[in-house]
């Protein structure tokens, strides 16, 4: 187990050491930096100086009110320069109230340069350590986010107080701040699309472990049909058609926020399933382009409708032909299985096609290349299973390329993670395996 202690503990050693042993204070910084760590102490989250003051501390110092917009401006690039790689001087500054100290100054009072560096600051010293938003924080956020000259560092600012932090999110869908970033989106500004689209993706992820439950779902729903975001998406793909980042980014949120049968359709009304195609045709050197359009493949077709149309508009050969010419990239065969499965699922016909495009030796190819990723075989397992389960005649293909082989050498290998999936594929092939009944009728008697 990792031992830490707080700030105020090594101070008060470093204190003891120049009290009781007449040290200088690099002296005793040094003495009890080496004290700790020699008993196991893990002291990345304090902050070690020998200068006898903390200079974040000091640069908060000169925030007050009483000087002048030099000193402030100087100020606030030192407090940047300090807590961008350190989250440990991110969390002396926010313990000696630099969210208050940078909020009054990214308030209507100050200078515009001002207003633009606080927001800047509070982006900086907030990240990964945005506990301290509050009522007062957002309402900030709200005013600023459309302002000509401070929308994009506020936007900075609001992305970081959305990660990981479910508290934040929840305060942020319930004000106004989603109608107001909307406008900002509507604007046709790059920097504004690529901050929005981040924002929305950090809203609808259920990733802070402090709480059992999140409500992503609903602030998925929220910012569709009430912002209208998966048309302002859509629309993104045209209007930045040749930005690779900001096609990135969009078709990746598209991915977020189609939770819905409904969305995903909408997005296929919209336009986007032909465009994800135009990408896959277009640009399929493009690895990381590729790989997340694949993804939003396998999210629409969660939908049966957009099932048939990705194998109406020619989309099954794109979705193989992105697979093969990335065929060593593990994270794009597996979106890629992905999506074939998605789109064989009670789908014979989708299916058939597959095959007929050489699927069996593509999906053979793919398992054989990356034996050590459970996330491809398991990929390529499933999609197996809906390839053939409802059409038998499919399985000699894969049983004639080996496919048993493949299968129980994974199961050798990864069966305690993925070895229902094998397993399953093996049955739906018609192979031997051996099903373990983890329940046999056994246990207390209930009376009649």
């Amino acid at each position: 187990m990792v031992r830490v202690i707080t700030q105020e503990t090594f101070d008060d050693v470093v204190k003891e050491n120049m009290k009781e042993f007449d040290m200088e204070y690099a002296d005793a910084v040094k003495e009890a930096k080496e004290q700790f760590e020699s008993q196991g102490v893990n002291l990345s989250n304090i902050v070690i100086s020998e200068k006898g003051v903390h200079e974040v501390v000091e640069a908060l110092e000169k925030l007050k009110p009483e000087n002048d917009a030099t000193t402030k401006m100087e100020a606030l690039k030192k407090i940047q320069e300090l807590c961008k790689d350190d989250l440990a001087q991110r969390v002396m500054a926010t313990n000696n109230g630099a969210y208050s100290f940078l909020l009054r100054l990214a308030g209507e009072s100050e200078s515009l340069e001002v207003r633009k560096e606080a927001l800047t600051t509070l982006a900086v010293v907030m990240d990964t350590n945005p506990d301290h938003l509050e009522p007062q924080g957002i309402s900030t956020i709200e005013k600023s986010v459309n302002h000509p000259e401070l929308g994009v560092a506020t936007l900075d600012w609001l992305l970081v107080c959305c990660v990981r932090h479910e508290h934040n999110r929840q305060n942020i869908v319930n004000s106004g701040v989603l109608e107001e970033i909307k406008h900002a989106i509507a604007k046709g500004n790059r920097e504004h699309q690529l901050r929005v689209s981040r924002i929305w993706m950090a809203l609808v992820q259920d990733d802070d472990i402090r709480v059992p439950f999140g409500k992503a779902h609903d602030h998925a729903r929220e910012i569709v049909e009430k912002h209208e975001a998966l048309k302002i998406l859509t629309k993104s793909l045209t209007n930045y058609s040749n930005d690779e980042e900001i096609l990135c980014l969009s078709v990746s949120t598209l991915a977020c926020l189609s939770v819905r049968n409904e969305y995903c359709q909408e997005v296929v009304d919209e336009g986007g399933l032909q465009f994800i195609h135009d990408i896959l045709m277009n640009h399929r050197n493009k690895v990381d382009l590729v790989t997340r359009c694949l993804v939003l493949v396998k999210v629409l077709a969660g939908n049966d409708k957009v099932k048939s149309e990705v194998a109406k508009g020619g989309g099954i050969p794109l979705i193989m032909a992105g697979i093969e010419d990335h065929i060593m990239k593990a994270n794009t065969v597996d979106a890629g299985l992905q999506s074939i499965t998605a789109v064989c699922l009670r789908q014979p016909e989708n299916s058939q096609q597959v095959m007929e495009a050489e699927g069996a030796n593509l999906i053979h190819s793919a398992m054989t290349k990356h034996p050590g990723s459970k996330k491809v075989l398991s990929a390529g397992a499933a999609a197996i299973r809906n390839i053939v389960s409802r059409n038998r005649s499919l399985c000699q293909p894969f049983i004639d390329l080996g496919m048993e082989e493949v299968l129980n050498d994974a199961l050798a290998k990864h069966g305690t993670q993925i070895g229902d999936t094998l397993k399953a594929a093996l049955r739906d092939l018609g192979l031997e395996v051996e099903l373990t009944c983890r329940w046999n009728h056994t246990g207390i008697q209930l009376e009649a």
